[in-house]
This record gives C-alpha cells, sequence and structure tokens, in this order.
C-alpha cells in the first residue's frame, strides 16, 4: 500500500471552491477569476494531470457540483448565472444568465434531478436538471445563503446563513418547514451527522452549534474551541467532522462526545475556503487563500487503511498458498521421477523460507470513466 498522497494544485488565483467526481480520481476547481480546472489526481510527485482548462464567465466562480453520474459539471458565479460543462471535454453545455438576481453563494446537487441554489440575498432556488427550470424558490433569510445539506431519506435541506439563522426544507413543498432562532453570529457552514440525529453548524466565532434533527428552535450543543471562524465543515462518519477555519488549520472533532481528535493539515496562517472527501474515502481536500488544493490522507480516519491491509494479508496468503501448491508439485515430480524425497523437501523447505515476501503496492482498479450526457438542460 502507497502511503503518497497527489501533488498539490498551485494556481495564480484563488481557489473559491472544488469539487471531487464521484466516482473517478477527477477533481474541478473555480477560480475567483473565473477560471474551471480539471485535473486527474493520482498519488506521488509530478503524477497529476490536466484534463482541461475554461473560462465560462469573466466573474469569480463561486460554486461547483458533478451531476449524479460525473459525466456533467454545474457551475455558479457572481453574476448570478448557472452554467453546465462537459467534463470531458470541458465545452460549455448551457449557460443560465441571471439565474439568480444576486451572486450566487452555494451550490449542492440534492437528488439525480434537483440542483439547489442559494444566493447573496438570501434566496434559494431549486431546479430540475433536466430541463434547466426553476421549480421552487424560498425567500425566508435577509442575508447570504452560505451553505447546504441534505438528508436523502426525509428529502430535507438544511440552510446556513450569514443572518445567523439555518432554515429547514422539505424540497417536495413549495414553504419553510421552520427556521431557528438568531444566534447573533454570521452561520457559515453545515452538516447532518448521528444518522440524521443531529446538525453540526460553523459560525464566525469559532463555535460549532449543535442541533438535534426536530427541534430546530435553538441549538441543544455547543463546542467552543476553534480560535477563528468555521468557514467550512464536511463529514468523515456520522461521528467524526472536519473544520476548515480562517487559521489555516484543519481539524478533525468528534461528535457527542465533544471532542478534539487532531489536526489532519494546515494552510500555515490562510484562511481555508473549502473541504471536501473523495469519492473513495482516500483524501480529504481543501482549498486556501494560498492559491492552492492540497490533498490529505485520511485513511486512519475512514478505515480505508485497514482494509488496504487486509487486501495486501489475503494478496500475501494467495501467493504463500500458491507457492506451497508449487512445492507440492515438485514434491511429487520429484519423487515421480524417483530422486530423494529428503533432500528435495529440504530445498523446498529453505528457498520458502528465505523467500522476501511480496506486497501488492497496486492501487484498487478505477471504474471506467462515466459517458458523455449533455442531456441535462436539454430543453431550456
Amino acid at each position: 500500500m502507497s502511503n503518497l498522497h497527489p501533488d498539490t494544485l498551485s494556481y495564480k488565483n484563488t481557489v473559491f471552491d472544488f469539487a471531487f467526481h464521484p466516482s473517478e480520481d477527477i477533481i474541478a476547481t473555480g477560480l475567483i477569476s473565473g477560471h474551471i480546472n480539471c485535473v486527474k489526481y493520482v498519488p506521488g510527485p509530478g503524477n497529476n494531470e490536466s484534463l482541461w482548462k475554461v473560462r465560462p464567465s469573466k466573474k469569480s466562480c463561486r460554486g461547483l457540483a458533478f451531476n449524479h453520474d460525473g459525466s456533467g459539471l454545474f457551475t455558479v458565479s457572481k453574476d448570478g448565472a448557472i452554467g453546465a460543462l462537459d467534463v470531458s471535454t470541458g465545452a460549455v453545455l448551457i449557460k443560465k444568465p441571471d439565474a439568480h438576481d444576486h451572486p450566487i453563494n452555494a451550490v449542492k446537487l440534492l437528488t439525480e434531478n434537483i440542483l439547489a441554489t442559494g444566493d447573496d440575498s438570501g434566496t434559494i432556488k431549486l431546479w430540475d436538471v433536466r430541463t434547466g427550470s426553476e421549480t421552487l424558490q424560498y425567500s425566508d433569510h435577509e442575508d447570504f445563503i452560505s451553505d447546504f445539506d441534505y438528508d436523502t431519506d426525509s428529502k430535507t435541506l438544511v440552510a446556513s446563513s450569514g443572518q445567523g439563522t439555518i432554515s429547514v426544507y422539505d424540497i417536495r413543498k413549495p414553504i419553510m418547514l421552520t427556521m431557528s432562532e438568531n444566534q447573533d453570529d454570521e452561520l457559515l457552514s453545515i452538516c447532518i451527522v448521528k444518522d440524521r440525529r443531529k446538525v453540526v453548524v460553523g459560525s464566525q466565532e469559532g463555535i460549532l452549534n449543535i442541533y438535534s434533527w426536530g427541534d430546530w428552535g435553538d441549538c441543544t450543543d455547543r463546542f467552543v474551541g476553534h480560535p477563528n471562524s468555521i468557514d467550512t465543515i464536511c463529514k468523515i462518519d456520522e461521528d467524526t467532522v472536519a473544520t476548515g477555519s480562517s487559521d489555516g488549520i484543519i481539524r478533525v472533532i468528534d461528535i457527542l462526545p465533544n471532542k478534539f481528535q487532531g489536526v489532519v493539515g494546515e494552510h500555515e496562517d490562510f484562511p481555508i475556503e473549502c473541504i471536501k472527501v473523495s469519492h473513495d474515502r482516500t483524501y480529504l481536500a481543501s482549498c486556501s487563500h494560498d492559491d492552492t488544493v492540497r490533498f490529505w490522507d485520511i485513511r486512519y480516519l475512514t478505515g480505508n487503511m485497514d482494509k488496504d491491509n487486509e487486501e495486501e494479508n489475503e494478496e500475501e496468503d494467495d501467493e504463500n498458498d500458491e507457492n506451497e501448491e508449487t512445492q507440492g508439485d515438485k514434491k511429487d515430480d520429484d519423487n515421480d521421477n524417483g530422486e530423494g524425497g529428503g533432500g528435495g523437501m529440504d530445498v523446498d523447505s529453505d528457498d520458502d523460507s528465505d523467500a522476501p515476501k511480496k506486497k501488492n503496492n497496486r492501487r484498487p482498479k478505477k471504474q471506467a470513466p462515466a459517458p458523455s450526457n449533455p442531456g441535462f438542460f436539454d430543453d431550456l
């Protein structure tokens, strides 16, 4: 098993957001300059491969989201536009200008067919990606929408906002279900954990506010300890989250019982814009104001390292079994030829004890790239 991670991606401008492909080792990055880059990331120095680079808008790219099968990439920008790119070529399939009247700040694919966007004025819109049409609009906030998370089973969207509240929506209904009490602090990031029993929200003051699902009035617990704002959160597992702070440090936090577990990595003193986990849960990536995207190996957190070790041990056991079978065949051949069986067994035994065990250093076989599907937004 290799413990290498991919090289850092370095740019000439600030990276506002990035997105991991849902099934392939591909990452897309969106820059303040409006450029969008697509890179195949590979462990080891100098192995990353740039696939394409486009600039669909001169305004900053505020967010990215792959579609369900990874064939398309949705983009949102400061000018209020939504776009869709072909992942195989980078070609612009559609650009929907003036999708919002204000700069779009958050985007998330909720289902195979529904995309959510939130803007600086507090407006949330849901889009049918098959037609490009707006299906629902919520205007319950008075300040920017900072982040989304979504529960598939209950079809519930939760949103954090700069006005200090979180809002809750059943995406099948045209009105908001509820809104929390105002925390008198900007809420910047949000994550559903504990099998939908808790929602963790990061704030400008560096406090993790923990809400109980269904009890949205006020948070039921708080975790204090971040010295600066918690700008981004991602889930490691149902009991653990990673936080990215404006002090440049990525921390791992256990939720209920609340405990600081350790530091994954850091961007020196540069604020972290976004952290996300790769499709195979091997890497956590982070982007910062140092104009980079960095990769951190988190198999020790996700359990993938144990799985890799088990696979290696299985490979070694299989090789040992094959060697024993081969040796047994040789013994039978020796006996058939009338040679002394004792001498042959001694030689085989000595060779077997001195032979070094082989380890499988191959990475798991990746799935074939998803076919191009320019069909979304077809009827726009």
